[in-house]
C-alpha cells in the first residue's frame, strides 16, 4: 500500500496532527531567520547575532502581553532587516497595545539606523464601530464585537518595555487617536504596520500615512482575518475619492499570510510595486 493510501485511510484528526507537524517541520519561521543567509545581509548579521536576538524576541514576548505571536515578530524583523541600508526612512506602527511588536521592530530600527515612530492613544480603542454590529472572521467562524477601551496599554508601560527589552532611543511615541495625531506626520515610511482593529481606524491610517510610504515598500496589518477590514483594501471607489489612485489589494486576505498550518493574522499591501523585479512565468505572457 503507498504512503498516500495509507495517509487517505486515516482518521481526520491523526491526519490534521500529521498536516500540522509537517507544515511547522516545513515552515520553521525562526529557523529560517537564523539559518537564511540572505537575512540580515545587508547589516552583516552572523548566525550567531541571529540566535541571540532570536532569543531576545521569544525572552520579550513571554514577559510582554502581545495580541500578536512569535511567528510574526520574525516575520516583521526579517522585513526590516531586507530594507535598503543606503535609503533610510522611518519605521511606523499604529496601534501599539503593550509594546510587545514595538520592541521588535525598535530592534530592528536600531540594527538599520532608522527611526521608530509609534502611534497609539495609549487608552485602547475608541468607541466600536456602530454600523458593524459583529465582527466577520469567515476563515475561523468566529464573530465577536470590540468595545471602547480595549487593548490598551499605557505610554509609560510601552515606554517601560521597549527599555527593558527593545531599543527606547530610536523610538517617538506620539499619543492621540489615529484621525487627529496623524495629521501632522511628515517623515517618508520604509515599512508600516497597522494593528488598529478598527475599519475607520485603517482608513485613517491609511488616508494620512500610505503618501508618505516610499514607492515599492510594504503596509503589514494584523487584521486579515477580519474581512470588513479587508474589504478597505479592495474599496476601488474609496481610495480614489481620497487618495486619487486604485485600491492596491491584499496579499493574505481572509485567512492571512502562510506562517502557520491554519490561518494567521498578517498580511500586507505593497505601495506602487515595481513589476521590472517581477519575474517571468511560462504561463503568462510577456508584455
Amino acid at each position: 500500500m503507498s504512503l498516500k493510501k495509507i495517509y487517505s485511510s486515516l482518521p481526520n484528526s491523526i491526519k490534521k496532527k500529521i498536516d500540522k507537524l509537517s507544515f511547522n517541520f516545513s515552515h520553521n519561521i525562526e529557523e529560517d531567520f537564523i539559518f537564511n543567509s540572505k537575512v540580515g545581509k545587508n547589516y552583516n548579521l552572523s548566525t550567531n547575532d541571529k540566535k541571540k536576538i532570536a532569543q531576545l524576541l521569544k525572552y520579550s514576548i513571554s514577559n510582554i502581553d502581545s495580541a500578536t505571536d512569535i511567528n510574526i515578530h520574525f516575520l516583521l524583523l526579517k522585513s526590516v532587516l531586507a530594507l535598503n541600508p543606503k535609503k533610510l526612512s522611518s519605521i511606523v506602527e499604529c496601534g501599539v497595545f503593550k509594546g510587545a511588536t514595538s520592541v521588535v521592530l525598535s530592534i530592528g530600527a536600531k540594527i538599520t539606523e532608522r527611526k521608530l515612530i509609534l502611534y497609539d492613544s495609549f487608552e485602547g480603542l475608541p468607541n466600536g464601530e456602530k454600523n458593524i454590529s459583529r465582527r466577520y472572521y469567515p476563515h475561523l467562524g468566529i464573530t465577536g464585537s470590540y468595545k471602547k477601551g480595549m487593548y490598551a496599554g499605557t505610554l509609560e508601560e510601552v515606554k517601560s518595555n521597549l527599555l527593558t527589552y527593545g531599543h527606547l532611543d530610536v523610538c517617538e511615541l506620539r499619543k492621540g487617536f489615529f484621525n487627529k495625531s496623524l495629521i501632522k506626520h511628515k517623515e517618508k515610511i520604509d515599512l508600516l504596520f497597522l494593528d488598529v482593529d478598527l475599519v475607520s481606524s485603517t482608513k485613517d491610517c491609511i488616508f494620512y500615512l500610505w503618501d508618505h510610504l516610499v514607492d515599492g515598500s510594504y503596509c503589514y496589518t494584523d487584521d486579515a482575518c477580519d474581512i470588513d477590514v479587508v474589504k478597505v483594501w479592495f474599496d476601488d471607489a474609496w481610495w480614489k475619492k481620497n487618495l486619487k489612485i486604485k485600491s492596491p489589494g491584499y496579499i493574505g486576505s481572509g485567512c492571512g499570510l502562510p506562517i502557520t498550518s491554519n490561518f494567521s493574522s498578517l498580511g500586507y499591501a505593497v505601495k506602487s510595486p515595481n513589476l521590472k523585479k517581477y519575474k517571468n512565468i511560462s504561463w503568462l505572457e510577456k508584455k
